[in-house]
């Protein structure tokens, strides 16, 4: 019987995988990833913290689906980056000086890998 639990379970939960996500979801996906990305932008130019940008989609998946969003099959990476961009103008403007440099090393430390150690 927990054979069959648990190969319904897996069953279950590759379908949910394969689902794609609505137009509400993909606009919030594509925010959260904007959002976060806007933060590694503020990071790399003005924290001088270096981001492996190969990694960076292979581990935006990790943080949607941290969120509670199984996939992000059908996002715009062109929207993304175009919101990311304008989030970092924003920052820019909020902490010229580098002044949110410590906060958000401290937060992202952890949660994104792909970040470059700098010596």
């Amino acid at each position: 019987m927990k054979k069959f639990i648990l190969m319904l379970l897996l069953v279950s939960n590759a379908t949910l995988a394969t689902e794609s996500l609505t137009k509400t979801e993909k606009g919030e996906v594509e925010l959260l990833l904007a959002e976060a990305a806007s933060k590694l932008i503020y990071l790399e130019r003005d924290c001088d913290q270096p981001i492996d940008k190969n990694k960076f989609k292979e581990l935006a998946r990790l943080k949607a689906f941290s969120e509670g969003y199984m996939t992000v099959e059908g996002i715009s990476w062109d929207r993304v980056e175009r919101k990311a961009h304008q989030g970092y103008g924003a920052l820019k403007i909020e902490a010229p000086m580098g002044q949110f440099c410590q906060q958000y090393q401290s937060d992202i430390k952890g949660n994104y890998r792909f970040l470059k150690e700098t010596s």
